[in-house]
């Protein structure tokens, strides 16, 4: 899908010129996803740690569509030290 103008200059701070910003991108959905043999699931920094808290100890909502990964039976998840700072299981 082409991604729109707002995410390009949004990601734009993860490279050195926004030229380098992809412009299009793969994108899924849930139903999609849960079909798979298997999941890998990487999450690095501490900004990614509620959403790691939730996506693991919160219920399974909408709200949070990684949430459905509990009901995977084959997720594999990478986690660093900050990005797991949250999680209390």
């Amino acid at each position: 899908m082409t991604l729109t103008e707002s995410t390009i200059k949004a990601n734009a701070r993860f490279f050195e010129h926004e030229t380098d910003v992809p412009r299009y991108a793969y994108s899924m959905g849930i139903a999609s996803i849960m079909k798979s043999h298997q999941i890998l699931l990487e999450a690095y920094g501490e900004e990614k740690a509620a959403a790691v808290k939730a996506m693991i100890e919160g219920p399974v909502t909408t709200d949070v569509p990684a949430s459905f990964l509990q009901n995977h039976n084959h997720v594999t998840v990478i986690l660093d030290e900050a990005s797991a700072s949250l999680l209390t299981k």
